[in-house]
This record gives structure tokens, sequence and C-alpha cells, in this order.
């Protein structure tokens, strides 16, 4: 199957929300843990896809840490309790905020898994809005809720392949080997089940939207490094914002599709020039679009 859409041209008289805006969800601050570079990756990548806008829902007390690493940006600091977990009620209604605002939102990136991320999740995934991908800690929390599915959104998982073990032991649903046709198997299993698309990352990732399946050919060994993921987050935030723009219905899949080929190339650059060792997910933000 190929990818049967492109980026939407950009006008010469286009302006920054012309081109869409990005929601980011994610960080944590707490007694135990700081995540300051993953929103940061995704937002970088949202922006180098070619997106107007990204704003980062991030703990106060690293807001400006996480916007130092993307300048570009602009911050939604979200209140933390004592222990610097994000507080559920006031994070719900911000992040509530935000996605009024935006026309598409990534959520997990570095988000951590308190009673706050819970709630911010659950609250998205029962209400209305624009595509939403869920990655990383996102994924988990899917995992532990009491009902999944049927929601009232797009919805796009992104899990690497231990993510959707956990997800999958949680629905009942087989785990995967590492072969091809067990791993189209699963996604597509998983994706009637959640009635969303399943985008299981590894070698030949595979994007699955109910039976309609797809497994990339692209993508190397390169790609296996921190952030990786982060930025495929913000590679497909950034095109699902561009795509709302038109007045056609947004095919989320093939979006996925475009993102994961579009994140495979840009490893693609490095490894031309460098070979397959000590690509930074920073560097790889930045190939983005580089290489078609």
């Amino acid at each position: 199957m190929s990818n049967p859409i492109a980026l939407p041209p950009r006008p010469e008289d286009g302006h920054k929300g012309t081109f869409g805006t990005v929601g980011i969800v994610g960080g944590q601050d707490n007694t135990d843990t700081t995540m300051v570079g993953a929103p940061a990756l995704a937002a970088r990548a949202a922006l180098r896809i070619g997106c107007g806008r990204v704003m980062i829902a991030s703990p106060r007390s690293i807001m400006s840490e996480v916007l130092g690493e993307c300048l570009s940006a602009t911050g939604r600091p979200l209140p933390q309790d004592g222990r610097g977990e994000l507080e559920s009620r006031g994070t719900v209604l911000a992040v509530a905020s935000l996605d009024a605002e935006t026309d598409a939102m990534a959520v997990g990136p570095g988000l951590g898994q308190s009673l706050g991320a819970v709630a911010v999740v659950s609250s998205l995934l029962s209400a209305e809005g624009p595509p939403l991908v869920l990655d990383a800690d996102a994924i988990h929390i899917v995992a532990g809720l009491d009902a999944v599915g049927g929601w009232s959104r797009h919805v796009v998982l992104t899990p690497h392949p231990g993510e959707f073990r956990v997800l999958a032991e949680a629905m009942g649903l087989a785990t995967p080997g590492s072969d091809d046709d067990s791993r189209r198997e699963a996604a597509i299993a998983m994706s009637d089940r959640l009635n969303a698309v399943i985008v299981l990352k590894g070698h030949g990732t595979v994007v699955a939207s109910g039976s309609d399946v797809w497994t990339s050919d692209e993508g190397g060994v390169e790609l296996a490094i921190p952030g990786s993921g982060d930025v495929l987050t913000g590679v497909l935030a950034g095109i699902l914002a561009q795509l709302a723009q038109s007045d056609e219905a947004v095919d989320v899949a093939a979006a996925a599709r475009l993102a994961v080929t579009t994140h495979a190339r840009a490893g693609a650059c490095w490894r031309r020039e460098r070979g397959t060792r000590g690509l930074l997910a920073e560097e790889l933000a930045d190939r983005i679009g580089l290489c078609p």
C-alpha cells in the first residue's frame, strides 16, 4: 500500500495559523523523576514537518527548561502538588483549554503515570476534539483504564513492542512474536478492539486501521535511540494539524503511514552521512523532511 496523501501546499500568503496548531502534553518533575526532553523533541519534530504553532503543556516547575529545548514553542504550565505530581483538576482544565485551541494533540512523551496524568488521558478520551496521538506513558495509562474504545475522536496509539505487550495483556489480546505476520495480526486485533489506528513500532513498523494494514519497508537500526519515538509522535501530530486545514476529511491512517515514512527517511539521511551509530533524537528531528 502506498501513501495516498501528501502534505498540503503552503500558500505564499499563508501565516502560522494557516498551517495548523499542535498541542503536546508531556514532561514530569516529581520527587523521583524529571523528564524535560521528550515533549520538546516532539514539539521540534512537529515544527520541522511544517505545522504553524506548537503549544506544550508541562509541569510548571520545568516549563522554562522544556521551552529552552524548543525555543519556537509556547508553554502552558500545569499545576503540581507538593510532591511535584500533576494536580488533577487544574491539569484537566488546563489541557481541556489547550485541546480546544489545537488541530491535533499529542499526549504522553515523558508524562509519567501519576493520578493527574491518568485524569488528563481519561478526560481527553471521553471528549470530542481534534485527532489525538497517544504515546509512551499515555499508552500505559490506557492499559489501566476500566473501559477503552468507543471514543468520540480519532485516536492513534504509537506503542513500541513493550508498550504494545502491556496494552494487549490488559485487553486480553494475543501479544505478537517478532515475525511480520504475527505483528500485523496483533496490530489489526488491537485496532479492531479500540477502534483506533495502531502504529506498532519496530523493524517493519506496522500501521493498522481495522483490517487495513500496512508495513513499512524503510527504517533502520540508526533509529533505535532514546527519543526516536517522541520525534515520530511530533511528526504525526504535525501532519495531522496541517491536514486539518483542508476541507476534506482527514485520513488518520494515511497520515500515520506518511509520518512513519518521513521519520524513517530522516534516519536514512543520517545513515548515509554518518553510518548507523551516534544519532541523537534532536538531530533526527532536524532532518525531518530533508530526505524525499
